[in-house]
Parts: structure tokens; sequence; C-alpha cells
């Protein structure tokens, strides 16, 4: 009897471990957005349903185009153009002339992120609008990712991180000797490693926080 009560007690403890692990586990999400470039114009089929398309202006040539999760967008030489599925219309950040050549576009499942050479633009699903961060000028871009929740721009004299459902980009001054020797990203958490600490930007609190290494 004492056996089988033994046995009865694993199956419990290996559901709970089971259980418990499925709630840590990485969401999975589904790409609700496709996206082509047909005939002039720009076409995204929303959930497999509803089709929306604009017209490229005269002599706008698309860069980059990407769909992931609830987003789709296009990078022309002339506009940064995003589609979500909350909002079934494009909405559009018109470029100034000639800043689309240095360029970075990058796509998350919620994020949209655009960095120039003198602004980096973050499109969010959650508030369906472009939040912008002017750049120091003269910096050089060192990194920019975006991941699920989360996107950060680093040059060469700042960091920046941006979280959804946020309202502004949050700034972190680098130091003048300090030399940027890693950055790692993750869905809701981007962590820099210089020669001097561990610079974390975390979405819950949207702030940045700093580990000195000596």
């Amino acid at each position: 009897m004492l056996k089988y009560q033994n046995y009865f007690m694993i199956l419990i403890c290996i559901s709970i471990l089971a259980s418990v692990t499925c709630a840590y586990a990485e969401e999975e999400i589904e790409d609700l957005i496709d996206i082509a470039e047909s005939k002039n114009k720009l076409i995204a089929i929303i959930e497999g349903r509803n089709t929306t398309a604009i017209h490229l202006k005269k002599n706008e040539k698309v860069l980059w185009s990407s769909a992931r999760g609830d987003l789709g967008a296009f990078l022309t030489n002339r506009r940064f153009l995003v589609i979500t599925t909350s909002v079934a219309s494009w909405q559009i950040l018109p470029l100034n002339l000639d800043e689309s050549e240095k360029s970075l576009a990058l796509l998350s499942p919620y994020i949209a992120l655009l960095v120039t050479g003198d602004r980096a633009v973050a499109f969010d699903a959650a508030s369906d609008r472009f939040i912008e961060a002017r750049l120091p000028i003269r910096d050089e871009l060192f990194a920019a990712k975006a991941e699920k929740y989360v996107a950060v721009v680093i040059t060469s004299s700042r960091a920046f991180g941006f979280a959804t459902k946020t309202t502004a980009f949050v700034e972190f001054p680098l130091r003048g000797r300090e030399s940027i020797e890693a950055v790692k990203t993750t869905s809701s958490k981007s962590t820099i490693r210089t020669s001097d600490r561990l610079l974390t930007f975390e979405v819950r609190r949207a702030t940045w926080y700093e580990h000195r290494l000596h």
C-alpha cells in the first residue's frame, strides 16, 4: 500500500512541476499579418481576412519589410509605414530627405523600431503610435535591438530603452572612456555589459539599473 502511495505522490509532484514550467514558458505568438508589395502598392492581410493597401508615391522604393506578431512594416526611401491588427489602417512616419540612406529598421511582435542618423522611433502596438527620441549629434550607432516588449538603441554616448505601453524612450548616459563589450536583449529585458558596469533596462518599471563591476 505504501508503495502505491509513494507512486501517487510522485505523479502529483510531476504534475505540479509541469504546471509551473508551463506557467513560465515563453508565450507563443502567432503571426497575424501578412504583407506584400505588388504593382506599386503595399498590401497587408490582417488575420487572413481583411485586406488593406496603400499606393507608393512617385519614385518611392521599398528598402525593407517585415511582419511579426501583431505588426507589419515597410521602410521606403520616403516613409516608415506600420500596420497593426487593432487599427486596420496604415500608420505613416514621413522621412526627411536622404534620411533613409543610413537607417536601420527592426521588428518584434509588438514594436517596430527605426533608427536614423539623428533619431530613434518606436511604434508601439499597445498604443498604436510612434514615439521618438533625438539621438546626440555626431554620435555613432553601436547597436539597436527589438524584442517582444523591449527595444534598445545604443550610441557612443547614450543608451535608450523603450518598453511597450510607455510614452517615451528612457535615456542613460555612458562614460567617455567606457567601452561596450556586449548587448543581450530578451523579451522583457536588455543588458549592456561595458568595461565598468552592467546596465539593465527592465520592462516592468521601464527603468535603467546600474551594477558596477569594480
